[in-house]
């Protein structure tokens, strides 16, 4: 269920100074207060007014519209159930507008900007999603341009590159929040503090919204006969995946007895007879809601369901569930009694709010998903291991290649094919065999063996396709004198002869 529908109102700043840099994976969200779970836009564009004008041409030669409009491009370029929708406008922007705009001004709606503050992006929202959101960029106490790395020397020294704060803006936009402010050490974009050398997303920027909005394109386990297979390698095991750009196929059940829309698969075969316990998300023992911090929680408002059965048309319902809570804790958890050498066939889809607000057209919520696996039988058997890997091929464009692999481990033993670390669909075999092979076809292809005690991946094999030189053309020949191109007099002598007679010929 969705939580209270009242609307609440949220402001981030961006502040001038230097970024901490670490390693680690820190990514932090604007929570909805109630849940705990990431405010962000449903489904389909995010419409974004730009206002910032087009008549200065800056340093790397776009203007304050059009850089900004780039800023939004590089989000749309690594994200995928939401994309920025850019228009061009003038005017002045209206915080009571449904309209979500970026321009420049001196203050923010009447209130003044801090002296240290380059941006503001103020936000409004209902529930877990995002309805309206403004980004105004501080003229008081800055210049604005648009350059990449360092500020260039040219410039004065209080000039702003405009882009990477934007990009900035717009992460907030999107529901990301500030991961240096909650005690993290990472080098993003998202840091309260603009950094020098930090000039667009850096990989945990990219994670933080892919875990909102997934990546481009659809999950490989969106379709039933292409569910992922779940392992364990102990009593408990977590897998991730996307609902993001996931489909509801024909025929396929209501899962928690709600219509979703956007479900993907897993399938798991118990090793042995026992309790087994699926959950989306885990609480926060202290504040009874989705706690995020480790890991192991969903994104965004699941259902969840279980079943047997070979086809989505022929299934038995095993256990489903909605949320854990309704309306305040909305993960999804069941419990159910396997039978050993039994395949349950795992759903996981979105609260679709259709049901109870027909306002609500964006369909299922959809995000990022931790699946966890607690089983209580006993795991019996040998987990597989590969004893012969598959070969690098080098082949012509147009031509085959044939990868192979051989594992040991208890039976049955099940194999996917991934193509650059992604899972390809239907490459479920021992053998993969490619023909008329392409050029965008050529990478690192690895098979993951698995069984009901564990899995193992392979090492890479690298497929390089070449293209084939063009033909030499066919050498020349004439007669008596020899062949060859005519030369460029005599091409224009024949012309002018045409000229003549043509012009004879007109009455």
């Amino acid at each position: 269920m969705k939580s209270s529908s009242n609307v609440h109102r949220r402001t981030v700043l961006a502040c001038l100074g230097l970024g901490a840099v670490a390693t680690a994976v820190a990514f932090t969200f604007t929570l909805n207060s109630n849940t705990g779970i990431p405010i962000k836009w449903p489904a389909g564009n995010i419409p974004l007014t730009i206002m910032l004008g087009s008549s200065t041409t800056l340093f790397d030669g776009t203007n304050f519209n059009t850089s900004a409009r780039t800023a939004a491009q590089a989000w749309n370029s690594v994200i995928g159930s939401a994309q920025f929708q850019t228009t061009f406008a003038t005017g002045t922007p209206d915080e009571n507008n449904i309209v979500n705009e970026m321009a420049f001004g001196d203050q923010i709606f009447g209130r003044d900007f801090d002296t240290s503050t380059l941006a503001i992006t103020t936000g409004f929202s209902r529930g877990n999603e995002r309805t309206k959101a403004d980004i105004i960029f501080n003229t008081k106490n800055f210049t604005w341009d648009s350059y990449r790395g360092f500020r260039p020397s040219s410039l004065p020294e209080n000039t702003i590159d405009l882009q990477r704060v934007a990009i900035h803006e717009l992460g907030h936009v999107l529901g990301l929040d500030h991961p240096n402010e909650k005690g993290q050490q990472v080098n993003a974009i998202m840091n309260s503090r603009i950094s020098l050398n930090v000039d667009t997303m850096t990989a945990d920027d990219i994670e933080g919204a892919q875990s909102l909005y997934g990546p481009p394109g659809m999950p490989a386990n969106d379709a039933f006969a292409n569910a992922t297979l779940i392992t364990l390698a102990g009593s408990t095991t977590s897998v991730k995946g996307v609902n993001t750009n996931a489909t509801k196929e024909a025929g396929e059940l209501r899962h928690a007895d709600n219509p979703g829309g956007r479900s993907v698969w897993w399938r798991w075969t118990a090793p042995s007879s026992g309790t087994a316990t699926l959950d989306t998300g885990k609480v926060d023992p202290t504040t009874q809601k989705i706690d995020l911090s480790n890991g192991k929680s969903s994104y965004y408002d699941t259902t969840l369901a279980v079943y047997t059965g070979t086809s989505v048309g022929s299934l038995t319902s095993i256990a489903s569930d909605d949320d854990i809570e309704d309306g305040v804790i909305q993960a999804s958890t069941v419990t159910f009694n396997a039978t050993a050498g039994t395949t349950y066939r795992i759903a996981v889809d979105g609260f679709n709010n259709i049901v109870q607000n027909t306002e609500d057209t964006a369909g299922a919520d959809n995000g990022g998903i931790t699946l966890n696996l607690a089983f209580g039988g006993t795991i019996i058997g040998t987990a597989p291991s590969i004893t012969t890997q598959p070969s690098s091929f080098t082949v012509n464009s147009g031509g085959s290649a044939s990868f192979s692999v051989t594992a040991t481990g208890t039976e049955p033993l099940s194999y996917q094919w991934n193509f650059n670390t992604n899972a390809i669909a239907g490459a479920t075999n021992s053998n993969l065999s490619l023909s008329g092979v392409t050029t965008g076809q050529a990478g690192t292809y690895t098979v993951t063996v698995s069984n009901t005690v564990g899995s193992t991946t392979s090492t890479g094999a690298t497929l390089t396709v070449n293209t084939p030189a063009p033909p030499a053309p066919p050498p020349s020949s004439g007669g008596g004198g020899g062949g060859g191109a005519p030369s460029l007099w005599f091409c224009a002598v024949l012309a002018s002869l045409g000229l003549t007679r043509l012009l004879r010929r007109r009455p």
